[in-house]
């Protein structure tokens, strides 16, 4: 890890959990050390693939840690702080700090939503006086959080020098290539979380990608960074990319559990998801296993 400008393939890992929901250790460091050998640019650790709202605010910082211990000096390393109120991320800022983090990502809160300009710009500006001198970024999620970030919002914290990196995972293009338009001349740069419009974003000017199925393959999507000039190449790697998307994630019914237990088929972990997430069927796992028998992932 030669440079502090985060760019490329940050991998939102998965937390591998057992039957009480607790972090299992020994699989999160295998599913950490096999994306460090495979050669991707950083981790995204308790983000909403790696569950980081849903585990219990002692196994988040267990996680967090963990991720801290593998990772620290050998790829980029990004926190999540997801939660409820603005009093509560700044716990989850206060913890990665003392860590060690230099990176953590905010995303509005949910349950009771931001709805208002001002709201969203009291959370963000509150996290900042709290960052203890990590670097804040942003994290746009509205499937999760119940609210889009808007983008004058977005516009003002790059001007009042908040933040310099958003994730989007809005799955709007035109959203996101406002923000290009409107922030980027600013210095703001952009992760797209979308993987179906990989391509499309790193032409357009994507800094990188924020891909779950990188859990599994992370190879279409170094490529695809590395590729990110070439139109025809990026097509290509776009089928791919979204052969994945397609066969692993399942969505709408599981999405995440379908992920983790793909991962597991790789002996890491043991596919569960954290309650009250639908954990993958019989058929479900038939399917992802009929689709990895054709397309294994490199030995790496």
């Amino acid at each position: 890890m030669s440079s502090t400008e985060l760019a490329g393939i940050i991998v939102p890992v998965i937390t591998p959990v057992d039957s009480q929901d607790r972090v299992d250790a020994a699989a999160y460091r295998a599913q950490l050390r096999h994306l460090i050998k495979a050669g991707v640019h950083g981790v995204f650790a308790g983000g909403s693939a790696g569950e980081g709202p849903l585990l219990t605010f002692q196994e988040w910082e267990r996680m967090a840690t963990i991720a801290f211990e593998e990772c620290n000096g050998k790829i980029h390393l990004l926190g999540g702080t997801m939660d409820t109120s603005t009093r509560r991320i700044i716990e989850r800022i206060n913890v990665l700090a003392h860590i060690g983090y230099k990176n953590f990502v905010v995303a509005p809160t949910f349950y009771t939503g931001a709805k208002f300009p001002s709201e969203f710009l009291r959370q963000f500006g509150e996290c900042k006086e709290h960052s203890e001198g990590m670097n804040m970024i942003a994290y746009n999620i509205p499937s999760c959080t119940g609210s889009i970030i808007p983008g004058e919002v977005m516009v003002e914290m790059v001007r009042r020098g908040w933040i310099t990196y958003v994730k989007d995972s809005s799955e709007d293009m035109d959203y996101f290539r406002r923000l290009l338009a409107e922030a980027g001349p600013l210095g703001l740069r952009i992760f797209l979380g979308t993987e179906r419009k990989a391509a499309e974003a790193l032409l357009a000017g994507a800094v990188g990608l924020v891909p779950t199925c990188a859990n599994y393959d992370p190879r279409p999507f170094l490529a695809a960074y590395e590729a990110r000039g070439n139109k025809e190449e990026l097509a290509r790697l776009q089928i791919q990319i979204t052969s994945l998307v397609d066969n692993l994630l399942l969505a709408p019914r599981v999405w995440l559990a379908g992920m983790k237990y793909a991962v597991s088929t790789l002996g890491i972990g043991s596919g569960r998801v954290v309650s009250p997430l639908e954990p993958t069927n019989e058929e479900e796992q038939r399917l992802i296993d009929a689709f990895i028998k054709v397309n294994p992932p490199a030995a790496i």
